[in-house]
């Protein structure tokens, strides 16, 4: 008996079996969790490709208008994740109507290692026979328009309230406690209101949503951005609350230049305020819009609030910073009597305020603000825009906490503008009034006879006089009254500044109110 000659054939057998183990067993063992790295990969092999437009809807789809679009419902039994522990609910969004570009959705397991694709189904849907006469085939629909969310915010532990939704472009919206939907993000803006070259508007068209694990309060979603410029990958960790939390995390490659890049973009609506008295329309309420101004945080510590207007002509501001710590879009009138609109809770509206997680470097906070006659247009944009513009080749990465507030926004400058009224003096059409109230903890302190004034500057275009500030004792806070003169000539806007300041310390006592009025 050969031992040697048998021990060797086992030693092959056993080899040869090790051996299709490995092939088994090593894809399994090698693959890696799902994480924002996989995304940034897909991203950056996308730049380097030719840019492929979405795949477009059969016209049955196309053609839906806003009430046969809405009376599209998500199934009960199709809501993601209703049979799971967990604290948060899914549904996925029809393509139709405005949301023409279907867009892929995957889930990932809690330990981000299994991704499951979710291909179009007629059967998450119902359907009302007035809506859609012609029938269409799920295998022409190439995905959804986006998905909502929904998480016990406002009432019980088992009420699932809607805390935000990704539908349309790069366009998402969130909700805190207690609030109304009304301000949008953005996950990019390319070439906004420019001369030059026109706008694009970036497309998330892939997102993959992370099962949360059981009572976790924190819902991660990774999202592939493209468009013929760039492509980008990005990670959303959001935490519902009184306030709710987005932490994002952006990566960009971009496949051609840009003339312009709008980081952490923010879109509202303002038709008209308390500073909007000679509008050439009609409404029965005092006001109207979603937000009414923007705050920026500069490097300097030093708080900027601008007031927001409807003029009639395209109106642009720059507030150049580096290293911005951060700003946002507000609405600070929280009184139901400034709207009496029942219909439009414009008082519960959020405030979105970003805040830099990394160096967002050289740059400017840019504001346009675009003519409206109603309410139904967003014309309200404001990012922030890197002095260079990327060049084809160039990637850029950034972070930043996107939070959408309403009880805690004060927090943010409690010493603030809390009015600004502008009325025209009837003799003398070019010159104009200006109302300015502070307000906050600081300024209630201070008695009527406290020596504060009010530093106050303009263009070269404008000439202030009759300069007043004292102690406004309705509301306990300051009064700041001014009178602007400018030249018959003049068509060009007047750029106005305010701060309170103590004379003797030259301490500043209020935010800086930053105002542009344009003729």
């Amino acid at each position: 008996m050969d031992i040697a000659g048998e021990s060797s054939g086992r030693e092959m057998q056993l080899r040869i079996i090790f051996g299709w183990m490995l092939i088994w067993f090593v894809p399994a063992l090698s693959a890696e969790p799902f994480s924002f790295a996989k995304v940034e990969s897909i991203a950056k092999e996308r730049a380097a490709a030719m840019y492929e437009a979405a795949q477009a809807l059969p016209s049955v789809l196309n053609g839906l208008n806003y009430d046969q679009y809405r009376a599209i419902r998500t199934a009960n039994d199709a809501v993601i994740w209703s049979d799971r522990d967990s604290l948060f609910r899914i549904e996925l969004l029809h393509a139709g109507y405005l949301f023409k570009k279907p867009v892929r959705i995957n889930f990932v397991s809690p330990d981000e290692g299994e991704v499951t694709w979710i291909p179009f189904s007629k059967s998450r849907f119902n359907y009302d026979d007035l809506v859609i006469h012609d029938d269409f085939a799920e295998a022409e629909i190439a995905g959804y328009s986006g998905f909502r969310i929904r998480h016990p915010l406002n009432g019980g532990s088992m009420d699932f309230d809607e805390i935000g939704s990704f539908l349309g472009a790069s366009y998402f919206r969130l909700l805190g406690k207690e609030q109304s939907y009304g301000i949008s993000a953005r996950g990019l803006a390319i070439n906004t209101v420019r001369e030059d070259v026109g706008e694009e508007f970036p497309d998330f068209v892939e997102y993959w949503l992370v099962e949360p694990k059981p009572g976790s309060k924190v819902l991660r979603i990774y999202a592939l951005l493209d468009s013929p410029s760039v492509a980008g990958a990005f990670q959303i960790d959001i935490t519902p609350g009184v306030s709710t939390d987005a932490e994002i995390r952006v990566k960009l490659f971009f496949r051609e230049s840009v003339a312009s890049v709008g980081l952490a973009p923010l879109t509202s609506m303002y038709w008209f305020g308390e500073n909007h008295k000679e509008r050439p329309f009609m409404d029965w309420r005092p006001e109207v819009h979603d937000s009414d101004g923007m705050l920026i945080h500069s490097q300097h510590d030093e708080m900027i609030w601008r007031p927001f207007y409807n003029h009639f002509a395209i109106r642009e501001s720059r507030y150049y910073a580096r290293d911005i710590e951060g700003f946002g879009v507000f609405q600070r009138d929280r009184r139901f009597e400034s709207y009496e609109d029942l219909s439009n809770p414009y008082w519960k509206t959020p405030t979105a305020w970003i805040e830099t997680l990394s160096a967002f470097g050289d740059g400017a906070i840019r504001l346009v603000e675009l003519p409206t006659n109603n309410e139904a247009m967003d014309n309200i944009v404001a990012y922030f825009e890197p002095a260079v513009a990327p060049a084809k080749g160039d990637e850029m990465e950034y972070r930043y906490v996107l939070s959408w507030k309403l009880q805690d926004e004060v927090e943010l400058s409690p010493n603030r503008v809390l009015a600004t009224r502008v009325g025209e003096i009837g003799a003398y059409p070019d010159t104009r009034r200006f109302m300015i109230d502070f307000v906050g903890p600081d300024l209630e302190e201070l008695p009527a006879d406290a020596p504060i004034f009010a530093e106050l500057t303009s263009g070269a275009n404008g000439y202030i006089t009759e300069n007043q500030c004292f102690k406004n004792v309705k509301t306990g806070g300051w009064r700041v009254e001014f009178k602007l003169d400018t030249d018959q000539e003049n068509t060009q806007p007047v750029e106005l500044r305010c701060i309170l300041k103590d004379p003797e310390t030259g301490k500043h006592l209020s935010e800086t109110w930053s105002y542009q009025w344009s003729p």
